[in-house]
């Protein structure tokens, strides 16, 4: 069987066996029966993630967005009707270890100056989940994790990923793009030795794994790429690759992993890792406070290699970024982010990031509502490219249960790809639903 078959295959399977599961789980308790979860402060008792990911992350989604947070608006009948919803999924958790998330999300962006295009929108419709076949109730559980995706434009000619070159930026404004339909996630990850040490092996993410932070997310946090993580390491898309995490102790690790440089995120992956052609890291990880606060209180220091690309004549390239980030009074989420590589497979050879998050409702760590203000400066790999210094402010509100708004402001100062524009504002608005 030739290694694409095989990989429909394996997806065939486990869409089946995801369905004989559902199935039998709604045949046993109907959503008409729902009761309340015995976690308060959850909505289906997902709880916490222990995963190492940060940002664009299956498991990071499965674990945030589960956690119960009251909006500004309240409506107990509606949340009474959803009610035997989120204890349908609970039981589906129980008894199979499977845990699923639904989610609707759109952005909206608008320029007040620009080269081209004005304006620009997309949404993505995602089902995800993790199905824990292995392991279970022990500290060595291992999980088969899932992401179907749908993104496409919303009436404008572009979508949010392709804004910024219409006035001559290099960092993406937003972390929205049109590929279609796509299988962007199909991976095993396994704990060992009561979760000291980790594996993980399939398509995978190479960008949510390294140099991110808390508020890292284009679902959650920043928009602008910026202000998620260094661009001075490479960004290749969703494909094949492995990591391995060990902790030498509770509050040392080391996260290294190797991934497909050429990978486009809705192609099959098997088309680009035959061309040989890694993007490698290792990243040293400092915890100094206790393992519930590990998402917010890090240091990270990242040292990475991509080999050469030859169809794209990218030469071989290195770099090192690093990162720090602490949570304060759970409110206070200061972050700052530097880099610096050889220029040669990177957007940026030089940047720094500092930013801050502040929580206006610290109930459940996660806050309901934040204010997020960053700023970035980058110097562009390509030294025809002028500096840009890049700037964001958002607000994430929670305007119902399941239903946020996040309005957002970016100011770019001296666009490296153009001169004849000085500086641009980007009027953003992003929508999303879970469920």
């Amino acid at each position: 069987m030739s290694a694409p078959a095989a990989l429909r295959a394996l997806s065939l399977l486990t869409t089946c066996a995801l369905g004989i599961v559902l199935l039998s789980c709604w045949s046993s308790s109907s959503l008409a029966q729902g009761a309340s979860n015995s976690q308060s402060n959850t909505l289906s008792g997902y709880g916490p993630s222990a995963d190492l990911e940060t940002g664009d992350s299956v498991t990071e989604d499965l674990a945030i967005d589960d956690q119960r947070v009251d909006g500004v608006l309240n409506f107990p009948r509606v949340e009474e009707f959803f009610s035997p919803w989120f204890s349908w999924k609970k039981r589906l958790n129980d008894e199979y270890g499977l845990k699923l998330q639904f989610s609707y999300q759109s952005l909206r962006q608008e320029l007040n100056r620009t080269l081209g295009e004005k304006d620009a929108a997309a949404a993505r419709l995602q089902l995800q989940g993790s199905w824990e076949l292995a392991g279970r109730g022990t500290n060595n559980p291992g999980l088969l994790t899932f992401r179907l995706e749908e993104r496409t434009t919303l009436g404008t000619t572009i979508p949010p990923t392709s804004l910024a070159s219409q006035y001559g930026g290099l960092t993406p404004s937003g972390g929205f793009s049109d590929f279609g339909f796509a299988l962007t996630e199909l991976a095993w990850r396994q704990s060992l030795l009561n979760g000291q040490f980790r594996f993980v092996f399939g398509k995978i993410s190479a960008l949510s794994w390294y140099n991110g932070h808390a508020l890292s997310s284009s679902l959650r946090g920043f928009q602008n790429l910026a202000l998620q993580s260094s661009l001075t390491k490479p960004s290749p898309g969703r494909g094949i690759g492995g990591g391995v995490a060990y902790e030498f102790t509770p509050n040392f690790g080391v996260v290294a992993g190797i991934h497909d440089a050429n990978a486009k995120t809705a192609g099959n992956p098997f088309d680009t890792i035959k061309e040989g052609e890694f993007y490698k890291s290792i990243e040293f990880r400092y915890w100094p406070t206790t393992r519930d606060r590990r998402r917010w209180d890090v240091v990270r220091l990242q040292l990475w290699h991509q080999d050469a690309l030859v169809a794209k004549g990218v030469p071989e390239s290195k770099g090192v970024t690093f990162l720090a980030s602490r949570l304060y009074d759970d409110k206070w989420f200061p972050f700052f982010i530097a880099g610096h590589s050889d220029g040669n497979g990177s957007i940026m050879k030089t940047d720094v990031t500092a930013g801050l998050g502040i929580a206006f409702d610290t109930k459940h760590r996660a806050a309901s509502d934040v204010l997020g203000i960053g700023v970035s400066w980058g110097d562009p790999s390509d030294p025809a490219l002028r500096e840009q210094i890049t700037t964001e402010a958002f607000y994430r509100l929670t305007l119902v249960q399941n239903f946020v708004i996040t309005p957002s402001i970016q100011w770019v100062k001296n666009p490296a790809a153009t001169t004849a524009l000085d500086d641009v504002l980007t009027a953003s608005v992003r929508f999303r639903v879970t469920f």
